[in-house]
């Protein structure tokens, strides 16, 4: 049995058409695979502290942590092995302001870290977690790339693809279900058009 992690970076419940989308890759997972899924808006995260930022310099250099810090730093190690322990992963994301959502942005910064997530050789940066990652991005315009070139206001893919370059995961597979503030209909329309490739790339984890 494999482990799945869907990671869900939109507030919007059922109503989100990443949401929707990732319904369709999930149920048509095969039986084997296990899922957890994470809401990014319904998890308590924590915050970003000055004795996280503390810890995080001194796990680096082996040095001895304070009683506070060893405390806070324990949750982000936590937040990272439950992160690391999947095979696969699945991310629901919606474009916001041409990016990813601050959640999704506060996710990565607790968790990504030299020594939990990546390391560094004489290759440069190595990630240290791994598995396929499937990535659904709904947008409200059509951010494609155009007659061969990325669109020059997605910074929401460039950004996302370099995170898991770091850590590890790969290939990512991008599904987009686009124009989604034109209506119902169209959002139902996307993703129709997507349905056969979420199907694939879900049929083929395991």
């Amino acid at each position: 049995m494999s482990k799945l992690i869907y990671i869900n970076a939109s507030p919007r419940g059922d109503q989100s058409a990443a949401v929707q989308a990732g319904q369709v890759f999930l149920d048509a997972l095969p039986a084997s695979v296990e899922v957890q899924q994470i809401d990014l808006f319904d998890r308590d995260l924590p915050e970003v502290t000055l004795e996280i930022t503390s810890a995080k310099q001194k796990a680096f250099i082996n040095a001895e942590l304070t009683d506070a810090e060893s405390e806070q730093w324990r949750a982000i190690v936590e937040l990272v092995d439950e992160f690391k322990s999947a095979d696969s992963y699945l991310f629901a994301m919606p474009m916001w302001n041409f990016t990813v959502p601050y959640r999704f942005k506060q996710y990565i910064d607790l968790i990504t870290h030299p020594g939990l997530t990546f390391t560094r050789d004489e290759n440069g940066p190595r990630g240290l977690a791994s598995g396929v990652a499937t990535v659904i991005y709904s947008r409200g315009g059509d951010y494609a790339p155009k007659d061969g070139k990325p669109d020059p206001f997605d910074f929401q893919s460039p950004y996302f693809n370099a995170w898991c370059t770091l850590v590890g995961l790969g290939p990512v597979n991008e599904v987009l279900v686009q124009r989604t503030m034109a209506g119902p209909d169209v959002v139902g329309q996307a993703i129709e058009a997507a349905t056969a490739q979420l199907q694939e790339l879900a049929a083929a984890v395991g």
